[in-house]
């Protein structure tokens, strides 16, 4: 439940205009309430390193955020903390790391959970793609027309459980490296039709493409053999429908051309945010609420988000702090997947996503809104990290011959 309920299936949000209203909100006020039980009740939670990143990405920059937008617009905390909810996702961190600790699962338990829940955000996004589901009328927590705007170019858009999904695939992949099987197969391609078909990020797209050589670089076999079956399950599909795949193409070259034209929306917010921090003496400007007088739309105008320039939206929250936040989110990322020597197809598709997601910062927005993901990942490592040096340490003892008082006089007497 706690997988499933942190992929944001169910959550409303206003990149996929699906789901409960206020679920998440109800979600973050459980993982906020636990992680605070555990701080009173549970000393491990002390003597982790880790813990001291989750708390300076969960906590110290949602609080730094909000206290600059109130000392330069003068938009009040609760305002500034609720806009940056997303942060508080890391915290998700505390209650996962106990429940394995308490339930001690093999990664390849674990690896079937992701593999569950992405299954399910896929079906559900299925759902609301072909209309078995109708998309909600109201929004949470937005008081702007959020169809306004609307990618025409990406109608039926909707990005649900988007993290899980991918690591899903690259999980797949790297077990498909070793033993290609038409039911991993099929599950994979059902997830590429989601992500063409659903999710319509072509960031990842391509990030999945790069991976995916990756993983198979040094099982040619395994990739040409994937490839194959691959290609004859699309042109089977291909005669029983091929207008389908007419207008696929057709919509690739409207995809391609959008993004290679032009300066666009993006272009326009990048630039007026590096001209606003530059204005401000590079300190930070913190994120307005759309709750609090319209937000950035009166002030910039209404195609003003910072959920769409990545690395750009981090530096005009926090200014010239930018650069240490950054450095953190990545380097202390990293730390905490070098301490698990040992990673099977799980750990390893984690690593994929987010070192080919780092590669892609000026655009991604992961240290803002993928909390709820790296922050559990951030537990499994872990997790797995400390079993496997109790396990290191235990044979390392059995292994060394301790001459004890008894032992050393019986040696004398010989």
């Amino acid at each position: 439940m706690l997988f499933l309920l942190n992929s944001s299936c169910f959550f409303l949000t206003d990149d996929k205009r699906a789901g409960i209203p206020f679920l998440r909100e109800l979600f973050l006020l459980c993982v906020i309430a636990a992680t605070v039980c555990l701080f009173v009740a549970w000393r491990f939670v002390y003597q982790s390193k880790t813990s001291l990143w989750i708390i300076f990405m969960g906590v110290a920059l949602p609080l730094i955020s909000a206290t600059l937008a109130y000392l330069n617009f003068g938009q009040p905390l609760p305002y500034g903390l609720l806009e940056e909810r997303r942060f508080f996702e890391y915290l998700v961190f505390f209650p996962t790391l106990f429940l394995l600790i308490m339930a001690k699962p093999t990664e390849e338990e674990v690896g079937n959970y992701f593999l569950y829940v992405a299954l399910i955000c896929a079906t559900v996004g299925f759902m609301y793609y072909l209309g078995i589901i109708p998309t909600n009328t109201v929004t949470s927590y937005t008081v702007d027309d959020w169809t306004q705007f609307e990618d025409l170019l990406r109608p039926d858009r909707y990005r649900i459980g988007s993290g899980f999904v991918t690591i899903s695939a690259f999980m797949l992949m790297y077990k498909m490296r070793d033993r290609v099987t038409i039911s991993r197969l099929a599950i994979l391609l059902y997830f590429v039709a989601y992500l063409w078909l659903v999710m319509q990020t072509r960031q990842t797209m391509l990030v999945w493409g790069a991976a995916g050589l990756w993983i198979f670089r040094k099982r040619i076999d395994s990739l040409m053999k994937m490839s194959v079956l691959g290609v004859a399950l699309l042109v089977i599909s291909y005669f029983i429908v091929p207008e389908f795949y007419v207008q696929q193409y057709e919509r690739f070259h409207a995809l391609l051309f959008e993004a290679t034209s032009g300066p666009g929306v993006r272009d326009v917010t990048v630039a007026t945010i590096v001209e606003a921090i530059s204005n401000n003496n590079y300190i930070g400007m913190g994120a307005l609420s759309l709750q609090w007088n319209g937000g950035f739309t009166r002030i910039y105008n209404s195609h003003f988000y910072l959920s769409d320039v990545g690395v750009f939206g981090v530096y005009y929250r926090f200014g010239f702090l930018a650069l240490a936040a950054v450095m953190i989110y990545y380097g202390g990322y990293l730390w905490i997947m070098s301490q698990c020597r040992n990673k099977g197809s799980l750990l390893s598709a984690v690593q994929v996503a987010f070192v080919f997601g780092m590669m892609n910062f000026m655009l991604s927005n992961g240290l803002t809104f993928n909390g709820s993901l790296y922050g559990m990942a951030a537990a499994i490592f872990l997790y797995y990290a400390k079993l496997q040096a109790t396990d290191t340490n235990l044979t390392r003892n059995l292994e060394q011959v301790n001459y004890d008082q008894f032992q050393y006089r019986n040696y004398k007497l010989e």
